[in-house]
């Protein structure tokens, strides 16, 4: 009888043994399939939604603002915000007795507002972001004289 038992287990090792060497067969097969199609196949990237890594950085003394745009007066900009408001989104009476607002103290009734339209560019100047886009097209267009502190800093004539 023992043997009968051998016989039978003999037999159900060579059944699963073809099962293994075909499930492996299958994966085998599977992979290379994958490969072919990737190989084959144009990816697509897809971004992630979250923070978008900064293209520029404008900075000074204890303060600092990540950018998703490239600053083109990257050294000019970064004066200004420091003599306007050493980093601070303050709004506050300027010498003129209008308020100016934001990191770089634009008047919001005038200066920002003529801005708006001349660029067709449309946000807030307390906005730190804006403000930094708004101010880089001025000063590309020559308008750094627009700002007190540009005469002191001896940027504009």
């Amino acid at each position: 009888m023992p043997e009968k038992y051998l016989g039978k287990c003999v037999q159900l090792y060579r059944m699963l043994r073809r099962a293994v060497d075909a499930r492996r067969s299958l994966l085998y097969l599977a992979i290379a399939s994958l490969i072919v199609v990737t190989i084959h196949h144009r990816l697509e990237v897809i971004s992630a939604p979250g923070r978008a890594m900064p293209v520029a950085e404008v900075s000074g003394k204890n303060w600092r603002y990540d950018l998703s745009f490239p600053v083109r007066n990257l050294s000019t900009v970064e004066q200004l915000i420091q003599c306007e408001s050493q980093g601070q989104n303050i709004s506050r009476v300027d010498s003129n007795g209008q308020v100016s607002r934001g990191i770089l103290q634009f008047n919001g009734t005038s200066t920002w507002n003529e801005m708006e339209h001349r660029f067709d560019f449309y946000g807030d100047p307390q906005n730190p972001t804006a403000a930094i886009h708004m101010a880089d097209m001025m000063i590309s267009s020559g308008l750094v004289g627009r700002w007190t502190c540009a005469r002191s800093l001896g940027l504009a004539k």
